[in-house]
């Protein structure tokens, strides 16, 4: 091994690359993708031509590439590494999904959420996998609609909540209060919170939230760092009072998710 080398734990891999170590292990388990060295304990050591590789397989995931073809694209350059990002295309597993739910077989839809969870990076899961299935649920009539949605409901609260428990163990950052002004249980609000999770915050979770009025005072013997706001809905005049008045004695960072931003663009964010 070369002294002069720069190389990298997973951790910082990861926060280099927006991938979960989780992901990196499986890409490297199951695919074969990237093949780090290793330190006399057995840790993870990558260096910088990992690095362009991690980067090279999220670029192909984002076209649309199911991760286990990307192995051979590793092995043998072609003409798509040119093509230009399609973040539209779906993933293979959203077929599986859907097929899953409408057998309401609930143990093979879990084991395709764990797969696409901890083999995507969340950006792409969000976008070309928890979209079009939600789209073509909104899509279906009657009972088929509500019942196979339901279950996906059901499916997507219980395995965010988990990802939220976990990340919270490795938290590095400081506490974050996400405050979700949607119906309790949006998937929408889930995934900002776990983004938030996966920054490196430590979670706590306010689903459903009408009135937050009060927030500063509940928030007075408590350490929190990072406050982000989240509504797929237009506000009320008292919520964007509430939010202006709660931004005024905060003194850490603040930011709104989701169509806050668009609605209100007084309120700022991130």
């Amino acid at each position: 091994m070369d002294s002069e080398e720069k190389l990298y734990a997973i951790r910082e891999v990861s926060e280099m690359t927006g991938v979960k170590p989780v992901t990196l292990r499986a890409w490297q388990r199951r695919y074969h993708l990237i093949e780090p060295k290793r330190t006399a304990k057995g840790h993870r050591l990558f260096d910088e031509q990992d690095i362009q590789t991690i980067q090279r397989i999220r670029q192909w995931l984002a076209k649309g590439i199911s991760i286990g073809k990307v192995a051979q694209l590793i092995r043998h350059s072609t003409e798509e590494d040119s093509e230009p990002l399609d973040s539209s295309a779906n993933l293979n597993e959203c077929e599986a999904l859907l097929d899953a739910l409408s057998q309401l077989n609930r143990g093979r839809a879990e084991e395709i959420l764990s797969s696409v969870f901890r083999m995507y990076p969340l950006s792409i899961v969000e976008a070309q996998f928890i979209v079009p299935v939600v789209n073509i649920l909104e899509r279906m009539k009657g009972s088929q609609k509500s019942v196979r949605k339901s279950l996906f409901q059901s499916l997507m609260m219980t395995h965010l909540s988990w990802m939220v428990t976990v990340e919270n163990k490795a938290s590095s950052l400081g506490k974050c209060l996400c405050v979700s002004f949607d119906s309790a249980g949006s998937i929408w609000a889930w995934i900002q919170t776990l983004k938030q999770a996966e920054k490196g915050y430590f979670i706590v979770m306010l689903d459903g939230v009408e009135d937050i009025s009060d927030l500063s005072g509940h928030l007075k013997e408590h350490q929190f760092n990072h406050v982000d706001f989240f509504a797929n809905k237009s506000l009320t005049v008292k919520q964007q009072r509430a939010i202006h008045e709660f931004s005024e004695c905060f003194s850490g960072e603040i930011s709104c998710s989701g169509m806050l931003t668009e609605l209100h663009q007084e309120l700022g964010g991130s």
